[in-house]
C-alpha cells in the first residue's frame, strides 16, 4: 500500500485555508493587524504545501521553500503585531531571500540534497526565533504553549535534514514532515485562538478592577491586593482627597473636575515605586498603598505628592485650575485588618481637613 501524497497535501491545504477563513472573518470585524498577518501567513503555506504535489523542479521547489520561509515570517509579525510592535522587517525580506538563492546555488551545483538541507536549516532557525519570541513575552500559559509549538517545528526539520542526507530518494522526510504539521500545525492555531482569549480575558479582569476615567485601581481592585484583609507591617496606607472639588466642577464643568482627577493620578504616579499603587475609591478620594515602614516616612512622601499639586497648577482648556489635596497617612501593623488601617487613615484624612485642608497629618 503506498500513501496518497497529492491527497494529504491537499487535506492539509485545505485545513490551513479554513483557518486563514476564519482569521480573515474576525480581522473583518476587528480590524486588528495580527489577525491579517496569521491570516496571510495561511494561506501562503497552503498554497506552498499543495504546490509540493505538482513538481520537483528545483526552481520551482525553490519558490515553495522561501514562501514557507514567509509563512513563518508572517507568523512572528503576527505576533509581534499582537504585542503591538512593529515586525522585523529584515526578518521578512532576509530569511526568505537567503532561502530561495541558497537552495538555488546549491541545486546549480547539482547537490539537491544539501540545497534540501540549507533550506530546511534556515526554516528551523526562523521558526525557532519565532518559538522564542512568544516564550519571552508577558503572557500566560496559552502564549508558552503556542511558543513549545513553534519551537517544536525545529527539531522536526533537523531530523528531516539527516533523513534526507542518510537516504537519499527517501519519501522518510517527508512522512515525517506531513505527520508532525498535521499535529502541530493544528495545535498552533488553537494557540494562537487561545492567545487572543487569554487576552481578552485578562483585559475584562483588568477593567474590572480599573477606575475608567484616571486608570487607577478602583476600590475592588485596592481590595483584592489585600485578598486576605490583612495588611502588613511593611505597607502604608495615604488617604487623600482633592480640596473643594464641588468648586473646581462648578467653576470649570464636569470637564475640568475629570481634568483635575486624571492630573492628580498622574501626578501621584510619579512618586510610587515598584509594588506600591494608587486606587480612587470615591468622587474625590483616594488610596495611594506605599512600602513605608514608618509614618515619618510615609508623611515625607505625602508630602511630596501634596507639594507636587499644589505648586503647579493644572491646566485646562488653556486655564489655569488650583487644585489641592489633603491626606491622611496610617501604617499598617503586623497583621492588622486593611479595614482598621483604612479607618486610621480616614480619621488622619478628617484632622487634616478640618484643620484647613491643603495637608498631611498623620
Amino acid at each position: 500500500m503506498s500513501i496518497d501524497y497529492a491527497t494529504i497535501h491537499l487535506c492539509n491545504a485545505l485545513l490551513n485555508l479554513s483557518y486563514a477563513g476564519m482569521l480573515l472573518a474576525l480581522w473583518y470585524r476587528r480590524r486588528e493587524p495580527h489577525l491579517m498577518l496569521w491570516a496571510v501567513s495561511l494561506l501562503v503555506v497552503s498554497v506552498a504545501v499543495y504546490g509540493f504535489t505538482f513538481t520537483r523542479n528545483p526552481i520551482v521547489v525553490a519558490v515553495l521553500l522561501t514562501a514557507i520561509s514567509v509563512n513563518i515570517s508572517l507568523v512572528w509579525a503576527g505576533a509581534r503585531a499582537f504585542d503591538g510592535r512593529p515586525p522585523y522587517h529584515w526578518n521578512l525580506v532576509v530569511c526568505p531571500a537567503v532561502t530561495l538563492t541558497g537552495y538555488l546555488y546549491l541545486s546549480y551545483l547539482g547537490t539537491r540534497s544539501g540545497a534540501a538541507a540549507l533550506a530546511t536549516a534556515l526554516l528551523a532557525i526562523n521558526v525557532a526565533m519565532a518559538g522564542l519570541y512568544l516564550l519571552r513575552g508577558d503572557g500566560g500559559f496559552a502564549r508558552k504553549a503556542t511558543g513549545w509549538v513553534l519551537l517544536a517545528y525545529a527539531p522536526v526539520y533537523v531530523v528531516s535534514i539527516f533523513l534526507d542526507l542518510a537516504y537519499d530518494d527517501s519519501q522518510l522526510s517527508s512522512v515525517l514532515i506531513l505527520v508532525s504539521d498535521f499535529v502541530l500545525n493544528n495545535a498552533f492555531v488553537v494557540g494562537l485562538f487561545a492567545m487572543m482569549e487569554e487576552r481578552a480575558r485578562i483585559a475584562l479582569k483588568q477593567l474590572a478592577i480599573t477606575d475608567q476615567l484616571t486608570g487607577a485601581l478602583n476600590r475592588a481592585g485596592l481590595l483584592g491586593k489585600f485578598p486576605d484583609g490583612k495588611v502588613s507591617a511593611a505597607r502604608t496606607l495615604l488617604l487623600a482627597d482633592l480640596d473643594h472639588f464641588k468648586i473646581i466642577n462648578d467653576t470649570f464643568g464636569h470637564s475640568g473636575g475629570d481634568t483635575a482627577l486624571k492630573a492628580f493620578v498622574s501626578r501621584a504616579k510619579e512618586f510610587l515605586n515598584k509594588g506600591e499603587f494608587i486606587a480612587r475609591i470615591g468622587g474625590e478620594e483616594f488610596g495611594i498603598v506605599l512600602a513605608a515602614t514608618s509614618l515619618q516616612d510615609a508623611a515625607d512622601r505625602a508630602e511630596q505628592i501634596r507639594q507636587e499639586l499644589a505648586n503647579a497648577p493644572v491646566i485646562w482648556n488653556g486655564q489655569s485650575m488650583p487644585v489641592t489635596a489633603s491626606f491622611g497617612v496610617a501604617v499598617g501593623e503586623r497583621s492588622e485588618s486593611f479595614e482598621a488601617v483604612m479607618t486610621r487613615a480616614d480619621d488622619a484624612l478628617y484632622r487634616a481637613k478640618r484643620g484647613g485642608r491643603n495637608q498631611v497629618v498623620a
